[in-house]
C-alpha cells in the first residue's frame, strides 16, 4: 500500500479537519503556537471532485478555539509568488467574519493563520517557522495580539537535523515526503501518541479507494498547476531576454522589467534578478503598470 503525501491539501484536510479527530489538529496546533488549547470546533466542509478540480477551491482548515481565537490552517506547496497577500487577505476574511454592524469591534477575536509551505518564501529568515505580528518599527513593540501570522517553510526544515524531542519537529518529520525518513518517524510514534493516531488515520486513508481517487485528481491539479506557473515563468524569461538583446541599452531595462511584471508568476525578485534593476526600483515600476 502507498502512503499517500500528507502533504498533499486533500489529505491534509481530511486529516486534521475532522471534529471527529479533532485531538489530532489540537496536537498540531498546540506545537505550531507553543500554547495548550485545550478544545475548538473544526468548520468542516464537504469535499469532493467539484471542490478539488476548482482553481477557486482553497482546501484550508479553519477552526474556533473554546476561547474565541479563529485559526486557519492552508498548504501551499507551489509558489504563486503572493503568498504574503493571499495570506493577509485570508486572515482579514476570517477575522472580519460574522461582524455584524451592531456589534462592538472590542468583540472581534484574535485570528491566526498558519501557513505550511513547499517552498522558501522568506530568504532572508533562517528558520524555517517564522511569526509576525503587528510591531512599531522604531522600539519593536507589539501593537495587538488580535493578529498573528506564521509561516513554515519545509525546504528549510529539512536542511536541519530535526529533534524528535521538539513536538513541532515531530509533526513536521511525519509530514514530510522523505525515503530515509523511516527511522525517525518509529521513534516519533514512540514518544507522540497524537502523531501515531495521525499516521493510523493516513494509513486508513492510503487504502480507501474514494480517497485515492480524489488525492489522484488533486495531485493532478497540482502538477498541472506548476506546470503553468513554470511555462509562465519561462516565457516571461525568454520575452525579457529577447527584448533585452535586441535593445542591447541598458535604458531599456525598465521597459524589460515592465514587460516581465505583466507575467503570471514573475516576482519582483525575478524581474530584478534578470534586469539588474534594485528591489525599490522594480516595485515602482510595479506600481506604474497597476
Amino acid at each position: 500500500m502507498k502512503r499517500l503525501k500528507p502533504l498533499n491539501d486533500f489529505v491534509f484536510k481530511k486529516l486534521f479537519g475532522e471534529n471527529k479527530d479533532k485531538d489530532i489538529l489540537i496536537g498540531f496546533i498546540n506545537a505550531v503556537l507553543d500554547i495548550e488549547v485545550e478544545d475548538l470546533y473544526i468548520v468542516e466542509e464537504k469535499l469532493d471532485k467539484d471542490k478539488i478540480d476548482d482553481k477557486q477551491g482553497i482546501l484550508d482548515i479553519k477552526a474556533i478555539c473554546h476561547s474565541g481565537e479563529k485559526i486557519n490552517i492552508e498548504v501551499q506547496l507551489v509558489n504563486e509568488h503572493n503568498m504574503i497577500e493571499r495570506t493577509l487577505f485570508y486572515w482579514a476574511k476570517l477575522y472580519a467574519e460574522d461582524f455584524k454592524a451592531a456589534e462592538k469591534y472590542s468583540d472581534l477575536n484574535r485570528t491566526i493563520t498558519i501557513n505550511l509551505l513547499g517552498f522558501t518564501l522568506l530568504d532572508e529568515i533562517e528558520s524555517f517557522h517564522s511569526i509576525h505580528k503587528i510591531s512599531d518599527t522604531k522600539t519593536g513593540k507589539t501593537l495587538t495580539e488580535l493578529l498573528e501570522l506564521h509561516f513554515i517553510e519545509m525546504p528549510k526544515f529539512s536542511s536541519i537535523t530535526p529533534d524528535v524531542h521538539n513536538s513541532l519537529h515531530r509533526w513536521l518529520l511525519f509530514l514530510r515526503e522523505d525515503k530515509n525518513n523511516q527511522q525517525n518517524l518509529e521513534e516519533v510514534f514512540i514518544l507522540d501518541q497524537l502523531v501515531a493516531k495521525a499516521e493510523d488515520k493516513l494509513r486508513r486513508l492510503s487504502a480507501d479507494e474514494e480517497t485515492i481517487r480524489l488525492y489522484q485528481l488533486r495531485e493532478k491539479y497540482l502538477s498541472d498547476q506548476k506546470t503553468q506557473m513554470d511555462g509562465a515563468r519561462k516565457a516571461g524569461w525568454n520575452e525579457g531576454r529577447s527584448k533585452g538583446l535586441d535593445e542591447g541599452k541598458s535604458e531599456k531595462a525598465a521597459e524589460i522589467a515592465k514587460n516581465l511584471l505583466k507575467v503570471p508568476g514573475m516576482s519582483i525578485q525575478d524581474v530584478s534578478d534578470y534586469t539588474g534593476l534594485s528591489l525599490d526600483e522594480v516595485k515602482e515600476l510595479e506600481k506604474e503598470i497597476r
